[in-house]
């Protein structure tokens, strides 16, 4: 998982704060173990343990942590017979952990190891809050969780997801470093991708050699933006297993620079806007430079889910779905990028 806006917001230290955790999900629920919500003194709220009647009792209960500076333990059942009007029928049992921060630390001890880029794990309890952040080695980062369940802690690690012990009572937290997304061109489709990925957690940077499309007042606050050529940019900037790529630039010839820079590189994603016409063009000059035909054709181009996409916000949202679904391994993708090879040679 990445280091989501709640514990973002956490570990800021920007008022009083309450964090509400989903610890467990038994049956259905509308979000998974490790979600998470900041609930601040005036109810309003930093990301999300579900909606609907789950997240109102979990605001009204964290309002009740912080009167009373303790923490609480809160189960929604979401069946159907719970459910009324435009309430959520899951058919599960959420329990979530509900504590008013106190020491704000241990959280920013995690987010300041993950922004540099190191994997860590949050070992937590629903009354003590978190007693230990773990490095990749073992390590502890901050606190100390005594002598804690190895096989919850590797669970944790080789899943990418958090891990209740049966053993000691605690949640097991594991959080990546954060996904780098580049933008190569910050026209209006580059610019709209900017502002949906940034609601998506990515850590975004927009590069354009044109300052007029590269000014940072153009994008949302934390984008990162760049005048300087792509195939520079591209040399310069930490690709790596976590590295999205999305060429937008305004023109062939900066998609060509594009595409023979990004292919020397290791990546997770690399997709290009275009026609198939165009698509095919591009990959046809890359197999004539001499790059191999597999890696070529890996490119994804044209870029974006196939839902009719036409005005530059809603481009951008095809073009978000697809690396949602890279982000998590979506099965359908391996079909999307068949069918998208197939109409390119058609």
């Amino acid at each position: 998982m990445t280091m989501d806006a709640a514990l973002r917001e956490v570990a800021s230290g920007r008022g009083e704060v309450a964090l509400v955790t989903v610890a467990d999900v038994r049956g259905s629920a509308p979000r998974h173990s490790g979600s998470r919500m900041a609930v601040r003194a005036d109810l309003s709220i930093v990301g999300t343990v579900g909606g609907g009647k789950g997240e109102a009792e979990a605001r009204e209960a964290a309002l009740a942590c912080l009167a009373a500076g303790r923490p609480s333990v809160l189960r929604v059942e979401m069946a159907g017979v719970e459910a009324k009007g435009v309430d959520l029928i899951c058919g599960g049992v959420s329990t979530m952990w509900i504590r008013p921060i106190v020491d704000r630390s241990f959280y920013a001890s995690a987010l300041a190891a993950v922004d540099r880029g190191e994997a860590v794990v949050l070992v937590e309890s629903a009354e003590a809050g978190c007693l230990a952040v773990v490095g990749e080695k073992g390590e502890a980062i901050a606190g100390s969780a005594g002598a804690p369940d190895a096989a919850a802690l590797e669970r944790a690690r080789e899943t990418g997801l958090c891990a209740m012990s049966g053993t000691d009572g605690l949640l097991y937290s594991p959080y990546e470093p954060s996904e780098l997304l580049l933008i190569l061109g910050g026209g209006h489709v580059g610019r709209a991708l900017a502002r949906v990925a940034v609601d998506l957690a990515f850590l975004v940077t927009v590069v354009d050699p044109r300052p007029e499309y590269s000014e940072s007042g153009r994008f949302p606050a934390g984008v990162a933006c760049l005048t300087s050529g792509f195939a520079e940019a591209i040399a310069s900037f930490p690709f790596g297993k976590r590295t999205y790529a999305v060429v937008v630039s305004p023109g062939h010839l900066g998609d060509l620079e594009c595409a023979k820079a990004i292919l020397a590189r290791e990546y997770r994603y690399a997709g290009l806007i275009g026609s198939r016409r165009k698509a095919r063009m591009l990959v046809d000059e890359l197999i004539a430079e001499g790059f191999p035909r597999e890696k070529a054709e890996a490119l994804r181009a044209p870029i974006g889910l196939a839902i009719g996409a036409e005005t530059p916000e809603e481009i951008a949202i095809s073009i978000a779905s697809e690396l949602i679904a890279a982000r998590h391994e979506a099965p359908f993708l391996a079909e999307v990028d068949e069918e998208r090879r197939r109409r390119r040679s058609s």
